[in-house]
């Protein structure tokens, strides 16, 4: 036992002074890392508490599997779905063609091109939905069709992806039950060789695979409310995490959890030219006449009916080759344009110039 001032413990310590001291050094040490927010792992915030926008945005770039979780509780709770600035990509389900099937009877029948080159010119996305998930993109472009052998409902451009849409739509279901809080729009836009019953059967799928997360079309508009007037949190709340826009929804009247596609506006640049895109985006943007619409800017090149293909495939291996320059030229478009209303952007190969995190982080930036 040491007594005040006098007797020393073992350690030659006077026993007040070196147990204060050893407070002082605890206190500091204590208080040091508490404001040092290396120790959460995050960067320093602002002496409110409260995490800045540069904090955040590292967040989102770290976790772009995650990135609306981490978006600020302002943007998840004020910004509605027509203003938050979405990644996604043109042709989504064209990483897995499969040349063995055949060329397929959707648009690009018209096309004279030899069948080896098909794939070569067809594919857009070399990441499969999980991967293309895993970097950040929310929004799918997709293309169907019945197939004339299997009779099943297949992806299509050009060729017949090689498993059925039932069979890709467990993996996005897979991503969604691994991350709470992101939500996905699945567009079907093209829609070939499908009669009534098709229809229905590929609904009912859909809503079997993502039961418990679907955006009820039906309460959403009992109750006048707006698709792309949505918050995230309202979506969350819902659980709304998954919306099904469909091309033919007239032919599926009871599926209350399928979305028309009168909700989104798609602006199209109709140029092989990179340097007309941007352009062209924003005139066909000037000259749409709904306002409380989803606006996907499709930030691609696309030919004409009358393009001469042989030239384009005697100058260029493939359509990666063509097209990538493109994306480089939107990327910078966005990081410089703050003031333009973007909303989903939609790219080819949307791993390539950082396209994905590119459109994510404006969502940062004043606009």
């Amino acid at each position: 036992m040491c007594h005040m001032r006098t007797k020393q413990c073992c350690c030659n310590f006077r026993c007040p002074y070196f147990l204060s001291t050893i407070f002082v050094f605890v206190l500091v040490a204590i208080i040091g890392n508490l404001t040092s927010w290396s120790y959460f792992g995050v960067r320093k915030v602002s002496s409110n508490d409260k995490m800045t926008s540069d904090v955040t945005e590292q967040a989102m770039e770290d976790q772009l599997e995650r990135w609306m979780e981490y978006l600020p509780s302002d943007v998840t709770s004020q910004t509605q779905l027509k203003d938050l600035l979405i990644p996604g990509s043109h042709d989504s389900a064209t990483f897995d063609l499969d040349p063995a099937g055949g060329k397929a009877d959707d648009f690009s029948s018209y096309l004279e091109m030899p069948d080896e080159k098909i794939e070569r010119w067809f594919k857009t996305q070399n990441l499969d939905f999980t991967e293309q998930l895993k970097i950040g993109v929310r929004y799918f472009d997709l293309r169907i069709i019945k197939h004339p052998v299997t009779r099943d409902i297949r992806f299509v451009h050009g060729l017949f992806s090689r498993k059925t849409v039932k069979e890709y739509l467990k993996d996005i279901r897979k991503f969604l039950d691994e991350n709470k809080k992101e939500v996905v729009l699945l567009d079907f836009n093209h829609i070939y060789k499908m009669d009534k019953n098709d229809h229905i059967s590929l609904c009912t799928e859909m809503e079997s695979t993502f039961n418990g997360m679907m955006l009820n079309r039906k309460k959403c508009l009992d109750n006048d409310v707006l698709l792309s007037k949505m918050t995230l949190s309202k979506l969350w709340e819902l659980n709304g995490r998954v919306v099904v826009l469909y091309g033919n929804v007239k032919k599926c009247p009871n599926h209350e959890y399928i979305w028309s596609r009168n909700e989104i506006d798609i602006l199209w640049p109709y140029t092989p030219n990179k340097e007309l895109v941007v352009k062209n985006l924003l005139d066909q943007y000037r000259g749409l006449y709904k306002n409380d619409v989803l606006v996907v800017w499709h930030g691609i090149l696309t030919p004409h009916s009358d393009d001469n293909f042989s030239d384009r495939m005697e100058r260029f291996k493939n359509l990666h080759e063509f097209v990538t320059p493109t994306t480089e030229v939107i990327v910078k478009w966005i990081k410089s344009h703050s003031d333009v209303p973007f909303n989903i952007c939609c790219a080819d190969f949307v791993e390539e110039h950082d396209f994905v995190k590119t459109v994510i982080s404006a969502n940062n930036k004043p606009r």
